[in-house]
């Protein structure tokens, strides 16, 4: 599913223009992802997205064998709700 998908079924449930709908979700990921950027942002009944930190560390190149170091880095990573998993796997 795509966010215009997302925008078509909002617009039908709701009895707006597709493309006030467009404008609605469009508005609502910004907000998510400044929210994200922030920290974290928890929607009650679909998960919580946060930011996750990952320490430097040694690595090998696989190809070569050869030693490096892997710089720190961040990563955003998503928690389901229960009742979204609940939903989905049954």
């Amino acid at each position: 599913m795509t966010s215009k998908d997302i925008a078509d079924a909002l617009a039908e449930a709701r009895g707006i223009s597709k493309a006030e709908a467009r404008g609605q979700v469009a508005a609502v990921l910004e907000a998510i992802s400044a929210g994200i950027a922030k920290g974290d942002v928890a929607l009650a009944g679909f998960g919580k997205f946060s930011v996750a930190r990952r320490p430097a560390r040694a690595g090998r190149n696989p190809r070569t064998g050869e030693a490096l170091f892997i710089a720190a880095s961040k990563r955003i990573q998503f928690k389901p709700s229960k009742a979204l998993k609940n939903r989905v796997v049954g």
